[in-house]
């Protein structure tokens, strides 16, 4: 394996956006499976899926906004983030947003509930005395996954949920923001999905495969898609959000992030700002897409019913240099160098499968679809090795290549 390989992978990988179900991510998936092809692999097929994904809608962007009383918006955040020096021209980028938000423009007061985990509910509601329904929450990424803030808003009878990342929780010590830095900008919004699907995959086939012959669900009916509107924003615009807040003051210092305002609760703003409501504008669209898993295969020369698994995901929300392309890279050079020793006569013991999943931004749709197609193997896989952002793991990665070599080599 050569470092300067892993290197010219990622480069050639990362050069434009990729997200899951469109067209640039199947010439992607089409380029990754000739190169296996070319590095003498056994197989290697385009494996599809057709599953529910989620857009920003083209015509109507999503944003957060302040109204007045006579329902005149004072204040709107971004619609989208500029683009990085030298990427000015590049297209497609797809704007913040939440991957299977609910439709809607509610409006209401304003409250800040920290992480949104369940103890944070269970202090606002029980110990504080504010009761969040009908409310427009708004809450830090961190602690717990986004798509279970959601459901705890829910729960608590919130009408919206904004998430922003804080930069006590965002930010490496003595590093600035870029471009001056590499800690995260304030213009910068996390995109994810909000789903909570607790493993079921395509919300519309959960437990099944979803190809052109499985029964679907309504849309309506999806698995873990959420109630109610959700958008992401950047810490700039969430500071001026916080700033108008008043109400009760923070419980303690764990509900304090690193911006520059109180942190106060509310709901609604303070003073003369009182009679000030937000708007969420979210019009995200849902629709049955199809996805495309690259497959390679190695046999196995003496048990190749016995499977090891090689797979992370391809799809990512713009570039993915880092999640989920680190690993690609990596990925790749691993099977071209099994090729270079096959074109020397070596085969191993057991088959090796090389998996690069589509639509994992989604909700791991493209390998949980593959192993819902594949069930009757799951007693038959030995060893798996599922990795997307390698430079999180480099000190796993020599124990995880030994195991990776006795399963392939070994009794």
């Amino acid at each position: 394996m050569k470092a300067e390989n892993i290197k010219s992978f990622l480069r050639s990988f990362t050069k434009l956006p990729h997200l899951a179900g469109t067209e640039q991510n199947f010439l992607l998936a089409k380029k990754i499976q000739t190169q296996w092809k070319k590095f003498g692999l056994d197989s290697a097929k385009l494996v599809h899926y057709d599953v529910l994904l989620s857009y920003p809608n083209e015509t109507n962007a999503n944003y957060i906004s302040i109204v007045d009383e006579h329902e005149t918006e004072i204040f709107k955040t971004s619609y989208l983030e500029p683009p990085p020096d030298g990427y000015e021209n590049v297209t497609n980028i797809v704007p913040p947003y939440n991957a299977f938000s609910a439709q809607g423009m509610p409006e209401g007061d304003l409250v800040y509930v920290n992480y949104a985990r369940t103890e944070d509910f269970f202090k606002l509601e029980r110990e504080m005395g504010i009761n969040c329904t009908g409310k427009i929450v708004i809450a830090r990424y961190g602690k717990i996954f986004r798509g279970n803030k959601v459901k705890n808003a829910m729960l608590a009878g919130a009408i919206g949920i904004i998430l922003y990342s804080d930069p006590a929780d965002y930010f490496a010590p003595e590093v600035q923001p870029y471009p001056k830095g590499w800690n995260l900008p304030g213009t910068a919004a996390q995109r994810g999905n909000v789903l909570n699907l607790n493993g079921a995959g395509d919300p519309l086939t959960p437990g099944y495969p979803a190809k052109e012959y499985t029964f679907r669900l309504d849309v309506e009916e999806g698995v873990g898609i959420p109630r109610i509107p959700v958008h992401p924003i950047g810490y700039n615009d969430a500071e001026i959000l916080l700033r108008y807040l008043g109400g009760i003051a923070p419980p303690d210092k764990s509900w304090k992030g690193a911006l520059n305002v109180s942190y106060s609760i509310g709901p609604g703003f303070t003073g003369s700002d009182s009679f000030r409501k937000v708007r969420m504008h979210v019009y995200n669209i849902n629709k049955i897409t199809r996805i495309y898993n690259v497959v390679g295969t190695i046999r196995g020369s003496v048990e190749p019913d016995r499977y090891v698994i090689l797979g992370g995901h391809r799809d990512s929300w713009v570039f993915g240099a880092i999640d989920p392309t680190s690993g690609v890279a990596v990925l790749q050079e691993i099977a071209r160098s099994f090729g270079k020793l096959m074109s020397k006569g070596w085969r191993p013991r057991r088959t090796i499968i090389f998996a690069s999943w589509d639509a994992e931004e989604f909700g791991l749709l493209g390998s949980t679809e593959w192993a819902e197609v594949n069930k009757t193997k799951k007693v038959l896989i030995i060893f798996l090795v599922n990795r997307e952002q390698i430079c999180m793991y480099l000190r796993m990665i020599k124990n995880i290549f030994h195991y990776l070599i006795w399963f392939c080599f070994g009794e």
